[in-house]
């Protein structure tokens, strides 16, 4: 048994500090993301590895069957609620790529309720978040309904369709890009 207990503690340190990594990377503007997912799919999961890593030690050190009870009863809450939070919020997620004139530059388009624009660094699974466009709801990436404007050096003007209903309100953002 006290084996388990070193395995599951080594898991939850782990996890803790994969959440930490992800949280420093954040701060400083680069974020997991692919082609088709984003880091809140491996959030959730290292979310739930923790939570289930947690129990697992409370478990072993408690002796007490109610509160045994009241622990498993917490952390499935807490999963659940993680799980719908990510259905909410992330789980229809599309994703659009497309690339510089040059095809040095990677981009990639993550849209739910908003629009987000990364640059791929050179390690394919990280990305530098370049915009965040606020829109209704609207998929103008998914739709194909922008435009793309390479401006001169690392400069890039998109125009989008702000709203399907009017099909002339396109509205346009500026981003600058660097080379890596």
């Amino acid at each position: 048994m006290e084996r388990n207990f070193i395995v599951t503690l080594s898991i939850c340190v782990l996890s803790i500090l994969l959440r930490i990594i992800i949280f420093v990377l954040n701060s400083n503007g680069i974020y997991v993301q692919g082609t088709n997912f984003s880091q809140d799919i491996i959030k959730l999961t290292i979310n739930t590895i923790i939570l289930l890593s947690v129990t697992g030690i409370i478990m072993y050190k408690l002796k007490d069957k109610t509160l045994k009870t009241l622990t498993v009863i917490w952390a499935t809450f807490l999963i659940v609620s993680n799980f719908c939070w990510w259905l909410i919020i992330d789980s229809d997620a599309t994703y659009t790529a497309f690339y510089s004139p040059n095809r040095n530059e990677e981009f990639v388009v993550k849209e739910t309720r908003h629009s987000e624009v990364y640059q791929r660094l050179k390690f394919k699974i990280l990305a530098r978040k370049l915009v965040d466009i606020s829109d209704d709801g609207y998929r103008m990436f998914y739709e194909d309904t922008y435009k793309l404007v390479w401006m001169g050096h690392h400069k890039l003007k998109i125009y989008y369709l702000f709203d399907p209903i009017s099909p002339n309100d396109y509205k346009n953002v500026t981003v600058t890009y660097k080379e890596y």
